[in-house]
């Protein structure tokens, strides 16, 4: 049996944990409320994109739409939030003499507001959300060349600060990194739209 001062011991082990877990989880969520829409932009694309490179491990990039403009109304020093909803159809695959062997390539949106990652997000440091991993919808060397395409969606919020100008740009790229040694990587993007909502506090 334990004795009383190992179960307190662990009692207060255990409520610790739950502390600390709890301040990580509250920590990774943010909330925004009470702001008000003030503008909706809308950005239709109907051009292929396709980012890929044929060495193991290389990761590759590609513009997913041309740079978007969008205004802050707001003061000088003051702020607005950007909600970015982007909506794109994307085939990924593994280009290559083996290209029919191991894992799919990781595949991502990367997204920057005046050229930083957003935040809060969700994103990485280097603005990646990641929306497959380890995945292939279509293999290179199929005798149609075709490419089974999968909606991907993602949804992010950027907090802008109106300094010398009101004016905030956003660009979206599209990513694929090969997950292995041995062959590259390809994704194949299409048919793309962007909402982009800005609100004021």
């Amino acid at each position: 049996m334990m004795s009383r001062t190992a179960t307190s011991l662990l009692w207060v082990l255990v409520a610790f944990t739950a502390i600390v877990l709890q301040a990580t989880t509250m920590k990774a969520q943010t909330t925004i409320s009470n702001e008000t829409l003030v503008t909706t932009t809308f950005v239709v694309n109907e051009t292929s994109v396709t980012a890929s490179c044929k060495k193991g491990g290389c990761t590759a990039s590609s513009p997913m739409l041309q740079s978007i403009a969008v205004t802050c109304p707001a003061a000088t020093g003051k702020t607005c939030t950007l909600h970015l909803e982007l909506q794109a159809k994307v085939a990924t695959s593994f280009p290559g003499p083996k290209g029919n062997a191991g894992a799919g390539p990781a595949a991502f949106y990367q997204f920057s507001v005046d050229g930083a990652p957003p935040t809060p997000g969700p994103t990485d440091a280097k603005g990646n959300y990641l929306f497959g991993k380890s995945v292939s919808t279509a293999a290179e060397g199929n005798k149609a060349g075709l490419f089974s395409r999968q909606n991907y969606p993602a949804s992010v919020v950027a907090t802008v600060t109106n300094t010398s100008s009101s004016n905030h740009t956003i660009d979206v790229n599209l990513v694929c990194q090969a997950e292995n040694q041995e062959t590259g990587c390809a994704a194949q993007g299409g048919w793309a739209t962007l909402r982009v909502d800005v609100f004021e506090p």
